[in-house]
């Protein structure tokens, strides 16, 4: 096994413990530790098996393979971000809805509180 790939596997094995110990204390959400995983995974997967990526290297013409290896890195983690913007985006649209829907609620229980009465807030 070469330096790069020794570094790939305990880098990766340390990332999944991390993922698994987060998730165990339901510090990530339940959409959210399959691509953590994943992502997790990703390095040992790539840096374990190095004949198929130095072949396709070879094909890309890329002469050091450990640089394909960094370019579908980076492609994975572009693709973690835009997966957790998507999540971050419904969320945020979830948030709005629910702050437009409560001051719907607050604005019909102020016109049914007899005037003598303020609503008030908590």
């Amino acid at each position: 096994m070469k330096p790069f790939q020794l570094v790939a596997v305990l880098a990766s094995a340390f990332a999944v413990s991390l993922v698994i110990e987060l998730i165990r204390r339901r510090r990530i959400q339940h959409v959210l530790w399959l691509p953590w995983l994943g992502a997790a995974l990703t390095p040992a997967l790539f840096g374990a098996w190095i004949r198929p990526w130095a072949a396709l290297a070879h094909v890309f013409g890329i002469l050091y393979e450990p640089l394909l290896l960094v370019a579908l890195a980076s492609l994975v983690a572009f693709a973690l971000l835009l997966y957790l913007t998507v999540v971050v985006s419904s969320l945020i649209q979830k948030n709005l809805r629910l702050a437009q829907e409560l001051a719907l609620l607050r604005s019909r229980l102020e016109e049914l509180a007899p005037k003598s009465e303020p609503y008030s807030r908590r």
